[in-house]
């Protein structure tokens, strides 16, 4: 079933909201433009928004019907009903399902955060004991996550070549990650990328724009099998600390070329996750730069509380 085109679109718009609620200082017809421009955006969000739930309930319908989950249907119906229960709210609880499938709550939790095991939903490298707090919570309140490391704020570039990654990729913490054609063995050259077979429609596109020239490449919606994350191992030695990225390793090998000194570590990122975390990071560079604007002030909630992620697929496990 199709659905990158509609969650790669809902991403870029929802970043172009987060851009649009940081030009809180512009006054008269820009404002007035604005107004424009934010109607505009919010009615293109339920549209995809709509699309994608659209999507999702035929998905388990085909479960249910052809592949005998039974339980498919009301498994997505109760995440939907979890995030209404949340309203959105970025300091929610994390929702954990108990034994016998009851709702549990990390509310009374007595070590305060209790996991990623059983949640409902989200993605387990933005979840708080591998990504930090909440930006929205300042410093981290709980003891157990005051050694995670944070970067913030996080970075949406390739920690190889600095551009912008907007599709799979790895990862080798949740602020590290690479293109998978920019994992590659010192020695020997290979990528983590996998090979793809091109297409006859392919490489009609590809010959077309090489007739009209330049132009940004095309990115493409046809389902890719994830990175080779485990032939590949970094150097221990070799890991530096960097302003945007954090600790990231500089020499990378493939299993053939690997020595004792090096380590397995990375990980493959979906489309998916990989448009999860580009909400994340956008959402707290704008936090950012309001707080900075003195527009929002920082008022920690009494409460021990939870950051959610955005939850586009309910596995945390992947």
């Amino acid at each position: 079933m199709s659905h990158v085109r509609e969650a790669r679109i809902l991403c870029r718009k929802t970043v172009d909201l987060f851009t649009l609620l940081s030009r809180t200082h512009e006054t008269g017809a820009r404002r007035m433009g604005m107004t424009q421009e934010l109607l505009a955006l919010v009615t293109g969000l339920a549209h995809f928004f709509k699309i994608l739930i659209r999507i999702a309930l035929t998905g388990a319908l085909k479960l249910e019907r052809e592949h005998g989950v039974r339980k498919a249907m009301q498994s997505f119906l109760d995440k939907l009903h979890l995030l209404a229960v949340h309203g959105g709210n970025p300091s929610a609880r994390r929702m954990l399902k108990g034994a016998k499938g009851e709702i549990t709550s990390t509310q009374h939790s007595a070590s305060g955060n209790a996991g990623t095991n059983g949640v409902m939903y989200g993605f387990r490298s933005l979840a708080p004991e591998n990504a930090g707090e909440s930006p929205f919570l300042g410093t981290p309140r709980d003891p157990g996550l005051s050694s995670v490391p944070v970067v913030n704020p996080p970075s949406d570039l390739c920690v190889q070549c600095n551009l912008t990654i907007e599709g799979d990729c790895v990862r080798f913490s949740t602020y590290q990650r690479w293109h998978s054609q920019c994992v590659q063995c010192k020695s020997c050259g290979k990528v983590a990328a996998p090979p793809i077979a091109a297409t006859a429609e392919d490489k009609a596109k590809e010959k077309e724009k090489a007739e009209e020239g330049n132009q940004a490449p095309r990115i493409t919606t046809a389902r890719r099998p994830p990175a080779n994350v485990e032939i590949f191992a970094y150097e221990l030695d070799s890991i530096i600390d960097t302003q945007s990225f954090g600790a990231v390793p500089t020499v990378i090998y493939c299993t053939d070329h690997a020595h004792q000194g090096c380590r397995s570590g990375f990980q493959a990122v979906s489309r998916l996750e990989q448009y999860a975390f580009l909400l994340n990071v956008a959402l707290r560079r704008l936090y950012l730069l309001l707080k900075k604007r003195k527009v929002i002030t920082l008022t920690p909630p009494a409460a021990d509380t939870r950051y959610v992620p955005f939850p586009l697929r309910h596995h945390t496990r992947h």
